[in-house]
């Protein structure tokens, strides 16, 4: 049976890497890409498609805690459809090697964007392989703000699509042809926004969705739609959003077009096919990294209830502390500064409450003894999740990103220990319901801060994404525990993962 479960792992571990391998060479072909360094150090990728006169520009702009892979399906439409399409990380974002304005958050002083967009627009404006009399800009959720306040400061510009967000314009000139999308999932707000922008900016009392008032050939056209079917993130991938942008944009830089728009990015379905089988690879991984953990200490089988209530109270409890001020600042990583100090301040505390910190329990010895075979098995996560992002959000950190994350992991490191230890107990399948239990206990809480506005706002937007994030990490500790009940080895992994992620996604400080 062992055997059996290693041919299993080192089978679908080589179609996954066999799946990467495709889904990288598919990055790099069919589609003409340069990545380059605009004006100030801001890292773009251009896709230029194949045409006989230069076309049209468009600037793709990402939101909060996103970079110009989350945004390069589209961009990728674009330029399949007759565009040149730059996609550019913000300051703070990405590759990125700038900061986040300090005390910024995503719905804030999108003017602080304005010289990474001007780069940007001069650009395309000034590169001979790109009509530079045609320009548009594109923009997603705080990205959106940020492009419809430039289009207002830029005369010259033919048409400003903003993507589930809005603000008001600050500029003297009336946007060129704005396009409001937003998502039938997305908050209330941001319809909300676009319900007293757009008819603003149209002249009018109210605007019917769906419907275009004024002249694109003018300059003066608005629209807004809703897409169906979509939340604020998943919009990105919409080809329906993709069509109306086009339409939009067909339209502003007077493009005609003798056939429907080609839609289609084959990256898309390899990302989905590596995902899933990394999904049916992490019972055989938590296995394998099993096998070669040191036995964990033996725990009592029960008390999983009043565990999950000192979870419940202390993650509550230590909230408005953490909220008060970012216990973790020193991270440099938006949201970690933070939701990590409230883990870590939470973490202290229930480990305090169950009392590890006598001598002989030799905590210490266990976490150290369990660190190999954590660290071998969050390399293999690594390297099996990491190809992923180039559909969805660079992965791989910059050094100072990876250096945050290794701080991140030792932060959160006494909240898991004290989570599996308190939960993680008696059989798998028993040890299973408690932690997906304490999970959402864990991201009830953090959205209870959202709530009351102590945890940043952006955590409510990506908690679907923090869910799944979970789910996959209780797939890796559930077959951890079931071979080696060494709750020192999951903590270390999942604290691990999850820093990872949050380090190479939002923004640097």
């Amino acid at each position: 049976m062992k055997h059996a479960a290693t041919v299993a792992l080192v089978v679908l571990a080589g179609l996954l890497a066999a799946t990467h391998a495709r889904l990288a060479r598919l990055e790099r072909s069919a589609i003409a890409l340069e990545d380059v360094e605009l004006e100030g150090g801001v890292p773009a990728t251009l896709l230029l498609p194949e045409a006989d006169a230069p076309p049209p520009g468009v600037v793709i702009v990402h939101g909060f805690s996103g970079d110009r892979a989350m945004t390069s399906t589209l961009s990728r439409r674009l330029a399949a459809n007759g565009y040149a399409a730059l996609g550019v990380d913000l300051r703070g974002h990405g590759e990125s090697p700038g900061r986040f304005p300090p005390g910024v958050t995503a719905g804030e002083s999108v003017l602080e964007f304005g010289a990474e967009l001007a780069a940007a627009v001069d650009f395309l404006r000034f590169d001979p392989r790109v009509d530079g009399s045609r320009i548009a800009l594109v923009g997603h959720s705080m990205g959106s703000r940020a492009v419809l306040d430039y289009a207002s400061r830029d005369s010259a510009l033919d048409a400003v699509v903003m993507i589930s967000g809005a603000t008001e314009p600050r500029g003297p000139f009336p946007p060129a042809n704005p396009l409001f999308l937003w998502a039938a999932g997305d908050p209330p707000r941001v319809e909300a926004a676009v319900g007293r922008v757009a008819p603003r900016l149209a002249g009018v009392e109210t605007l019917e969705p769906g419907r275009t008032r004024g002249d694109p050939a003018r300059g003066t056209a608005v629209r807004t739609r809703e897409i169906p079917g979509h939340d604020h993130l998943s919009i990105l991938w919409s080809e329906e959003a993709a069509r109306e942008i086009l339409a939009w944009l067909d339209a502003s830089c007077e493009v005609s077009r003798a056939s429907p728009p080609t839609l289609s990015d084959p990256r898309l379905a390899w990302a989905l096919a590596a995902l899933v089988l990394f999904v049916v690879v992490l019972p055989l991984l938590g296995d394998a990294i099993g096998r070669f953990a040191p036995a964990g200490p033996p725990l009592p089988a029960g008390g999983h209830g009043p565990g999950l209530g000192a979870l419940a109270g202390v993650l509550l409890l230590t909230l408005p502390v953490a909220g008060a001020q970012p216990l973790a600042s020193f991270l440099g990583v938006a949201v970690a500064e933070f939701a990590f100090g409230h883990l870590a301040l939470a973490g202290i505390v229930l480990l305090a409450m169950l009392g590890l910190g006598r001598p002989g329990l030799g905590v210490g010895r266990s976490l150290v003894a369990s660190l190999p075979a954590a660290a071998g098995g969050f390399a293999l996560v690594f390297a099996l999740l990491a190809p992923l992002g180039v559909v969805a959000h660079r992965l791989v950190p910059t050094p100072e990103r990876a250096l945050a994350a290794v701080l991140g992991t030792l932060l959160l490191l006494p909240f898991f220990l004290a989570f599996e230890l308190l939960l993680r107990r008696g059989s798998a399948a028993r040890a299973l319901g408690w932690a997906l239990g304490g999970r959402v206990v864990l991201l009830a809480a953090l959205l209870v801060g959202v709530r009351l506005g102590l945890t940043p706002r952006v955590v409510g937007l990506v908690a679907g994404v923090l869910a799944a994030l979970f789910v996959l990490i209780e797939i890796l500790a559930t077959a951890i525990h079931a071979r080696a009940r060494n709750p020192f080895v999951i903590a270390w992994i999942e604290s691990g993962w999850l820093a990872w992620i949050v380090a190479a996604t939002m923004p640097l400080r």
